[in-house]
């Protein structure tokens, strides 16, 4: 198993002897808090390839028995490779860490002496990484090779998708391909649109990976942590890299879905809902009326029956709108987002005040919890409360009764007061008896009491 932040405490208590001093501990914190903060050395202290990376070399390339266990051994020979290189660039860190007394003040020196074993690591890993993948392409028979290049994007995918920070950045078509059991025939449209959105997105995650910096220098990426004018114009350039990687994928889903013909509607659904899960997953209504049409009392009434389902036709098409007006703001409003924290970086040293932009997305969130609660409602309305509570999923659709005293209700007086009814209205609150002279207005609403909830069939 790999701890990267073992290794990451590791080389920290390297910096922290006393004999470093204050200004060379202070400074090896900087540098590796930068690091930290850059995602590079927690990235740098994990393997590039896991056992479980095995498969995906198997089944892309239909490796033969033979080459398996050829696989499985330059798979041991690689973790081995890196255990070791993580050893010894910790011991590398230590060593200098006891001796940069010679470099006095300096705090650049310092820096560059103690992260010079961790860069060097860095390269090394990246070697381990190409060895890895070329030690299995010689073992590869002509046909193999043949499929090679479309296997290695394919494994890019696997390595480098999944490094997205937008919605929709990191959806894997080939998953929902999977997923769905789909298998669109060699030379369909539908085939060769995917090929398109392989090679498209090919393309964009090169720029991506090159734009975000991974290829600069250890000791660049710490200097660039500042807000200087290069470091802005980076993470602009990466910002606008993975909105193409996002754009890519999103306008590929729309294209093969109408090339899916039946099978269209679903395919588009189930990526939207991987790459954009808080506007497309399930939700706790849609979770109710699907229990409702499997619930027996319903299914033995065919006229409840295809009202259920006429009333849920209903809630999805409102919903389908709220949710496609919810994916088009959102797609705009999260790079303007990202766009605001990377201005804000050169107005935080200029000494302006902070960019906070108004989420657009809150309203239409709202909005839709109150669709949800109030189709809950008609088809609590439909079904009647006995067999709407039997539902699971039902009782955070139901108002909660106050609770009332033991007996209470069973001794209602000749006018009817305190007399318990189906859903409790008409009780009082608990402890709250009430006495000689007091309004019965007032019962149950003394300070920081709430009010009495309304009827539930209201």
């Amino acid at each position: 198993m790999y701890r990267p932040l073992h290794h990451l405490t590791a080389i920290m208590n390297a910096v922290r002897r006393p004999q470093t001093g204050w200004v060379i501990a202070a400074a090896c914190l900087m540098s590796t808090s930068a690091l930290m903060a850059s995602g590079s050395l927690p990235h740098i202290m994990r393997p590039e390839y896991f056992s479980r990376d095995l498969l995906l070399f198997i089944e892309g390339l239909d490796l033969s028995d033979e080459q398996q266990v050829i696989c499985e051994m330059v798979f041991e020979d690689y973790e081995r490779s890196f255990n070791e290189g993580v050893d010894n660039m910790k011991q590398q860190v230590e060593s200098v860490a006891d001796a940069v007394q010679q470099h006095g003040d300096d705090k650049d020196a310092i820096v560059a002496a103690v992260l010079m074993p961790i860069e060097g690591w860095a390269r090394q890993r990246d070697v381990l990484g190409h060895q890895l993948v070329e030690n299995i392409r010689v073992i590869l028979d002509q046909d193999q090779q043949r499929a090679w290049t479309a296997f290695n994007r394919r494994l890019d995918r696997e390595k480098q998708l999944p490094q997205g920070t937008l919605s929709g950045e990191s959806t894997n078509l080939q998953h929902v391909m999977r997923d769905m059991a789909l298998s669109p025939a060699e030379g369909s449209p539908a085939s060769e649109a995917m090929l398109r959105w392989e090679l498209a997105l090919h393309e964009q995650l090169i720029a991506r990976t090159a734009a975000s910096g991974e290829g600069l220098r250890i000791l660049d990426q710490i200097r660039s942590g500042s807000a200087t004018t290069e470091d802005i114009n980076r993470r602009r350039r990466e910002l606008a890299a993975r909105v193409e990687v996002r754009d890519v994928t999103d306008t590929s889903i729309e294209e093969i879905a109408a090339l899916l013909g039946d099978q269209g509607s679903a395919f588009r659904e189930k990526a939207l809902m991987i790459g954009y899960g808080r506007i497309y997953r399930p939700s706790a209504v849609a979770r109710l009326f699907d229990n409702a049409m499997k619930s027996d009392k319903v299914t033995s009434d065919p006229a409840l029956l295809n009202a259920v389902r006429e009333l849920y036709g209903q809630y999805r098409d409102e919903l389908g709108e709220l949710q496609e007006e919810l994916l088009r703001v959102t797609r705009i409003w999260e790079p303007e987002l990202e766009s605001a924290k990377i201005e804000n970086r050169a107005r935080q040293v200029e000494g302006l005040s902070r960019l906070r932009p108004e989420d657009p997305t809150r309203e239409l969130h709202a909005e839709r919890r109150t669709l949800d609660h109030r189709y809950a409602q008609m088809l609590r309305d439909l079904l009647g409360d006995d067999i709407f509570s039997s539902l699971d999923g039902a009782t955070r659709f139901i108002p909660r009764s106050r609770p009332q005293d033991p007996g209470e209700g069973l001794r209602g007086d000749p006018k009817g007061n305190g007399r318990l009814s189906p859903t409790g209205t008409g009780s009082q609150s608990s402890g709250s008896k009430q006495k000689k002279g007091t309004d019965k207005n007032t019962i149950g609403r003394s300070t920081g009491s709430s009010s009495p909830q309304p009827r539930g069939d209201d």
